[in-house]
């Protein structure tokens, strides 16, 4: 009996082998689902689970009510960080087309934890959906809180990441001075993948960049998902020679719970240091640290008191017990240097004529008690 795992599989590595070899074309239809399901003598269900593997890996698209074409050859789209694409564009202005569009709204309860504002804060919403050669690629939204600013929304753009929002903001006299961007590997949600003309089992990457003002407060949050198939994210990061870390940290400035791409470490300025979206998010993470510590330490001790650990084991145990002691002894240094010292007054020189007072043990019949007399 043939595994129907296994069987999709192998129905999935033929049409890619018809493909990689010309037999259908890029840009040519394949035989209706019905057709294939036929040749292959499977069930639809499994012959859709071949096919979605084949859109997984950017070699079919598939649209409803036409039915499943061979993709023209990969061209990724690079996003290079902080929303700059300025050296992709060149080689993709014809062929990218960006639309946006823009709303106001209320900050729910997720945007409102990632903007750092009270649930129902309004907001203008602008997204950003790019095509190429006709096909969806690149879907942003971009937040930008109305006590922020307010701005008319481009009707297209150049970016699908969004750069022409930070133009208006510098515009309008918003300086963005930091900038904290996650990025994770998902599967799309089904509005996601719908925008996108793929499989909820496509992976997607998803970016999320928080720009900050020089207060610490947000004022822009964009939210970007990638086609795994056809985009790649970029970071490089370049920094002037800073100064030595421990006269950072001894001017005020809070030495944060990571490291930069280049392994050095990330300070946040005095102004900012105690207040602001960004601290709180140091503070989540430092918290984080120190009870993955205390956890790394709790198994370490647990794998110390058994006596058929195997090397590998031990290894493993002390390589997560040196990184764990790396992160809690940075968290120590950063709350160190923000402890106030409290002051020390030295005690007044007294006169030398100054009469001292006496002590003396009472006579009465408590004599257990001191008691200080003046004479």
């Amino acid at each position: 009996m043939i595994d129907v795992g296994s069987h999709y599989q192998q129905i999935a590595d033929d049409l890619r082998h018809l493909i990689e070899s010309g037999e259908y074309a890029a840009g040519s239809q394949l035989p209706s689902e019905k057709e294939l399901a036929a040749r292959y003598k499977v069930s639809h269900p499994t012959l859709r689970s071949a096919l979605e593997v084949l859109q997984a890996d950017g070699l079919l698209e598939k649209f409803h009510g036409r039915g499943n074409f061979v993709r023209r050859p990969r061209e990724r789209i690079t996003y290079v960080g902080e929303g700059h694409a300025a050296d992709q564009r060149a080689s993709l202005d014809d062929a990218l087309k960006v639309d946006v569009d823009a709303c106001q709204m209320g900050a729910h309860p997720a945007l409102s934890e990632l903007l750092d504002v009270p649930v129902g804060t309004r907001l203008t919403e602008y997204t950003y959906l790019s095509h190429l050669y006709q096909s969806p690629q690149t879907l942003a939204r971009v937040y930008v809180p109305w006590h922020v600013t307010e701005f008319e929304a481009p009707k297209t753009s150049r970016s699908p990441w969004g750069e022409d929002i930070r133009e208006l903001l510098a515009d309008a006299g918003v300086d963005v001075t930091s900038t904290v961007e996650r990025v994770t590997a998902r599967l799309p949600r089904t509005e996601e993948a719908n925008l996108l003309h793929i499989t909820t089992k496509t992976p997607v990457i998803a970016i999320e960049r928080t720009s900050f003002d020089a207060d610490g407060h947000v004022v822009e949050l964009a939210l970007l998902v990638l086609r795994g198939d056809r985009t790649e994210a970029v970071f490089t990061h370049r920094n002037a020679a800073p100064p030595e870390m421990e006269d950072c940290v001894d001017s005020g400035f809070r030495l944060l719970p990571w490291d930069s791409p280049e392994g050095k470490p990330c300070l946040l300025s005095a102004d900012c240091a105690s207040s602001g979206a960004l601290s709180q998010i140091a503070d989540n993470v430092e918290t984080e640290q120190t009870n993955a510590g205390a956890e790394v330490l709790s198994g370490a001790k647990s794998l110390l008191a058994e006596p058929e650990a195997g090397e590998y084991l031990l290894r493993f145990a002390l390589a997560r017990t040196v990184e764990a002691l790396g992160e809690v002894l940075r968290v120590a240094q950063s709350r160190g240097a923000r402890l106030s010292v409290p002051a020390y007054d030295e005690p007044e020189d007294e006169d030398d004529d100054s009469e001292e007072p006496e002590e003396r043990v009472d006579s009465s019949e408590d004599r257990g008690t001191l008691k200080g007399v003046t004479g």
